[in-house]
């Protein structure tokens, strides 16, 4: 595993700044996401993301100063998208949200694929197990989780005022990560699956938007 520097302790250099230098690291990084996602982090290197994006060598080692910078911008490239996608959807919420409605929400967020790149979800576990061995990396996955327990404190119902709120996040945004771990290394639940079972613990911890 290569030793990955803090944020402080990196000098990346000076990208280009043009529509054209922005496309070509956004494409760059889209394929290493994939790269990401399909080898884990020790695939990631300047040769197999250059492939993966056919482009030349040199367009990486251009953008990127080293391994660990293309690694660090990967997982923020990958992390900057979701959260868009994600906040889109919570964004559209209006009015109540009931225990149906914040499990269908919850679905389309994180368990439908046809809504998200399944490479991308694989590629953000993969980051997560590179932070239990590198804890430069751990900023940078505390603030992911950070931003999805927002996320799912806006889309869950009010819930048991026996428990803190935060303390119901977490447990429903752990389950979802599991949840969704489940189905990729098993292969044995569906979307219809992945739903009845969250709607088990978010029924449970939150009995008050339980309709009728």
């Amino acid at each position: 595993m290569s030793g990955v520097d803090g944020p402080a302790e990196r000098r990346p250099r000076e990208r280009a700044t043009t529509t054209s230098g922005q496309r070509k690291r956004d494409l760059i990084l889209d394929a290493s996401v994939r790269v990401f996602g399909t080898g884990g982090s020790a695939a990631v290197t300047h040769r197999a993301v250059a492939d993966a994006a056919q482009v030349a060598l040199g367009s990486t080692t251009y953008y990127f100063t080293d391994r660990d910078d293309l690694l660090l911008q990967t997982m923020e490239h990958a992390q900057a998208a979701e959260s868009v996608r994600l906040a889109a959807i919570v964004e559209a919420v209006q009015g109540p949200v009931d225990v149906d409605r914040s499990v269908a929400l919850l679905t389309q967020m994180f368990f439908d694929k046809t809504t998200a790149d399944p490479l991308y979800d694989l590629a953000l576990f993969e980051m997560f197990m590179e932070a239990t061995r590198n804890v430069a990396l751990r900023p940078q996955t505390q603030a992911w989780s950070a931003m999805i327990g927002g996320l799912v404190d806006r889309v869950l119902p009010p819930s048991d005022p026996a428990l803190p709120r935060e303390v119901v996040v977490q447990i429903i945004a752990c389950l979802v990560d599991g949840l969704m771990l489940e189905a990729v290394a098993n292969g044995e639940l569906d979307v219809p699956d992945l739903s009845s079972r969250l709607r088990v613990a978010v029924d449970r911890l939150c009995p008050a938007g339980t309709a009728g």
